[in-house]
């Protein structure tokens, strides 16, 4: 009697066992596949309802879902537009060696920048409506102008970097993100979205971006987008100085300076 007592106790932890199993594989795929969703809309994001539909998830659940993801960082939510974009937590985890590739193909360029310039060289990459700086290099300027720290993250035209990549992108996405990042600008300097709309007029008309003090009070910024084989612009790299080193005059040439290590580097392939 106790034996078959036993036994249906280990059936029943059994069958709830694989039923807890099959219910937690379950939710894992529908994770991954909430990833692979946003991951899909790139740069645009994209909302709740339009992930719901696409993997035919109650508004309920894919809610749950993203909030777990958000809260580890593997989505970011974005208030303004309540769009979901790809979070930092995964590109450190999937983009390791990426970022590995990324970091030893741009190092040497970003050496020889720093090299003749003597200021400090960034390299920034863009992220949804974001920008995350990846690398930095010191010149050997005693004065240094350390406004952006590795890791550090800041909106689409928000500093030298930042500016360049939002300014030479289509008028229409560039409008599009200016709009959907209205409201945050403010806490750089009190910058306004039209404020953010100048600069691009700016920047188009010089060539490159010139950043004064949006992050950093006392220091000024000078950087050009870097674009890959397709012609899609995904990273841009900056020189940033102290205002009296980064005098009117001297913009053209840490503009040049960047040009040609830039167009060094020749076609980037990112597949």
């Amino acid at each position: 009697m106790l034996v078959l007592c036993q036994t249906k106790v280990c059936d029943f932890y059994l069958e709830n066992f694989k039923f807890m199993e099959k219910q937690g594989g379950q939710s894992i795929q529908r994770a991954i596949s909430v990833i692979r969703t946003v991951a899909s809309y790139k740069s645009r994001g994209c909302n709740l309802k339009t992930i719901a539909n696409e993997l035919d998830l109650h508004m309920a659940t894919a809610h749950r879902i993203l909030g777990i993801l958000v809260e580890e960082g593997f989505i970011i939510h974005d208030p303004g537009t309540k769009f979901y974009h790809i979070g930092l937590e995964l590109y450190n985890l999937g983009s390791k060696a990426y970022f590995a590739n990324l970091l030893e193909y741009f190092r040497s360029t970003l050496q020889r920048i720093a090299e003749n310039t003597e200021d400090t060289v960034f390299l920034i990459i863009r992220s949804g409506y974001e920008t995350l700086c990846i690398d930095r290099v010191e010149g050997a300027f005693p004065i240094r102008a350390q406004t952006v720290d590795v890791g550090e993250r800041a909106l689409l035209g928000i500093g030298a970097g930042g500016l360049s990549i939002l300014s030479f992108l289509s008028d229409k996405e560039t409008q599009a993100i200016i709009s959907a990042n209205n409201g945050r600008y403010s806490k750089y300097t009190n910058l306004t979205a039209d404020d953010i709309r100048d600069l691009v007029k700016t920047t188009r008309k010089l060539g490159y971006s010139l950043s004064s003090g949006s992050r950093i009070s006392g220091t000024t910024g000078v950087g050009l987008p870097v674009y890959d084989s397709k012609g899609n612009i995904f990273a841009a790299i900056s020189v940033t100085a102290v205002d009296q080193r980064m005098l009117p005059e001297r913009h053209k040439t840490v503009a040049k300076i960047i040009k040609k290590e830039i167009n060094r580097l020749g076609d980037i392939d990112l597949t």
